[in-house]
């Protein structure tokens, strides 16, 4: 009995991210240390419960290393890029909460949510451009192979 199925083909693999996707994953983990030891401490250190409302950012900080090290596919790095976006506008309110920020203080949380939005932007941005390159070619395929099974027939 044959052990190969030529008319049986394997699933697909679901797509990882590409070197780009996880260096900006990367980056985000290095901004995002960066930002809750000179933004998050004194933060915490003014309002403690403000802690709690910063465990969303933790586990998006968990899921950019997850994402840095390649072992997610692109819809979930979309969705954990989505979720992101959300967490640097909720963490822009909350430095809001602080009573006197210091000039340095003010000058990093610019630095932190335009270089977090830069990385959102274009991680997002990467992923739909594959997305799409993804879906031309797939329909190519389809094309491709309904001329060559026209052929086949005749």
């Amino acid at each position: 009995m044959p052990t190969s199925h030529p008319h049986l083909h394997p699933q697909p693999a679901v797509p990882t991210l590409s070197r780009l996707g996880r260096f900006l994953a990367g980056a985000q983990v290095l901004k995002e240390t960066l930002s809750m030891i000179f933004l998050g401490l004194p933060l915490v250190k003014a309002a403690p419960l403000v802690l709690l409302s910063a465990l969303p950012g933790v586990v998006l900080y968990l899921l950019h290393w997850h994402l840095a090290l390649g072992r997610a596919g692109r819809v979930f790095a979309a969705v954990v890029w989505g979720f992101t976006l959300l967490d640097e506008l909720w963490g822009l309110l909350l430095f809001q909460e602080l009573d006197s920020p210091t000039r340095a203080q003010i000058r990093m949380l610019h630095w932190s949510y335009f270089l977090g939005l830069a990385f959102i932007v274009l991680a997002l941005g990467e992923l739909g451009w594959r997305w799409q390159l993804r879906r031309v070619r797939a329909r190519r395929n389809v094309h491709h192979q309904a001329i060559l099974a026209g052929r086949q027939r005749r």
